[in-house]
């Protein structure tokens, strides 16, 4: 069960992550912050191999 929570709130805070990354975007097109937003899109789905 402990397993199952935390995969839901792993697979629920990258989701909204992503929505808020993509609801971001403009800013950092009209910004000319390209490097920021490639910052966050690799933070959102880097891989988390540190065990726990």
């Amino acid at each position: 069960m402990k397993i199952m929570k935390k995969m839901v709130t792993r697979v629920m805070l990258s989701s909204s992550a992503l929505v808020l990354a993509v609801l971001l975007l403009p800013a950092f097109l009209i910004t000319d912050q390209i490097d920021g937003f490639q910052q966050l899109v690799d933070m959102i789905f880097k891989d988390d191999e540190t065990p726990s």
